[in-house]
């Protein structure tokens, strides 16, 4: 180059590309920047669902069978098995199943794969928000009273215990005598719906809850949104299966009537609730007795499991 000329067309055309090159590699860095801070954002939510789900599970599964005053396992006056005509005065509303929130002899039930109390015993309360529940997730049901004792309430059923006696009611009536101590009777059936309120096609965790009012009645309620799948398998205490080696898990819905429950399983899909970037192979998932295959999607998804010890000793199924 001559002193006092400018750039010739060449070297202006290499420090074009040199900028280009420059400038596209920074934006691929910044993409899969991008990219990745996305996606562990997705696997965080995910985790956080995972969870909550758990979480709240766990808390219910631990209480089961609580009693009040009366030790776990001890009869309760009115305690009656699902399917069967309730007692008189202890109708609860929903359209369930008959005395669903009865049976105080088995506190933890479940279904294997179904909608339903026990096996070939449907729930006939339709699924929310739209009535489709996803196939092959499990039910758990759940029994207990409340942890805090309450005052008698009429349109609300609970638990009257001594550390003799308990008996169910809905009246309010006070029969027990002096230091009878009243508790509201906590029941719920957790299932995965295929919709969330306002949001259909993404699943969700929910549950038919029992609250009170005029009279007893089961209610539907979300509880985790994304969760696509519960599964829920058991060990039993030593000695009530000899089929079983120790520790070996069975599915809910298998548990032998009567059996007592050491520890309960539980198992949670959840998926992103956003189609994220480009469509991804994800692996296949294999959990309890389920198997998902491989597949090639934008929602991302995992599974996350936690082993639970009710608290209550005489916890039965």
């Amino acid at each position: 180059m001559k002193a006092g000329s400018g750039f010739s067309l060449v070297e202006v055309m290499v420090s074009a590309l040199l900028v280009a090159l420059a400038v596209g590699s920074a934006l691929t860095l910044v993409a899969q920047g991008r990219r990745a801070h996305r996606t562990a954002e997705a696997r965080a939510r995910l985790e956080e669902s995972a969870r909550a789900a758990l979480d709240l599970l766990s808390y219910e599964v631990r209480l089961a069978g609580y009693q009040g005053l009366l030790p776990p396992g001890s009869p309760v006056d009115g305690s009656t098995a699902p399917g069967r005509s309730s007692p008189p005065g202890l109708d609860v509303a929903g359209g369930c199943v008959e005395s669903l929130a009865l049976d105080f002899a088995a506190p933890v039930t479940g279904a294997d794969g179904a909608y339903a109390a026990a096996l070939e015993m449907p729930l006939g309360c339709p699924p929310s928000p739209s009535g489709r529940t996803v196939p092959g997730s499990d039910t758990l049901v759940l029994r207990r009273a409340a942890v805090s004792p309450s005052g008698p309430a009429p349109g609300r059923l609970q638990l009257e215990t001594t550390r003799r006696g308990g008996r169910l009611l809905t009246d309010g009536t006070h029969v027990l005598g002096p230091g009878a101590e009243f508790h509201d009777v906590e029941a719920s059936a957790f299932y995965v719906s295929q919709d969330s309120t306002g949001s259909p096609g993404h699943p969700s965790l929910r549950r038919k809850r029992l609250v009170g009012g005029t009279s007893p009645a089961f209610q539907d309620e979300e509880l985790v949104p994304g969760i696509g799948d519960l599964q829920v398998e058991a060990s039993l205490a030593p000695g009530e299966e000899p089929g079983l080696p120790p520790g070996a898990y069975v599915p809910i819905g298998e548990v032998p009537a009567g059996a007592r429950i050491a520890t309960l399983r539980l198992w949670v899909l959840v998926q992103g609730d956003l189609a994220d970037g480009a469509s991804e192979w994800r692996p296949a998932l294999a959990y309890a007795n389920r198997t998902w295959p491989a597949r090639s999607s934008r929602q991302a998804r995992i599974v996350a499991s936690r082993v639970i010890e009710p608290r209550n000793a005489g916890a039965r199924r």
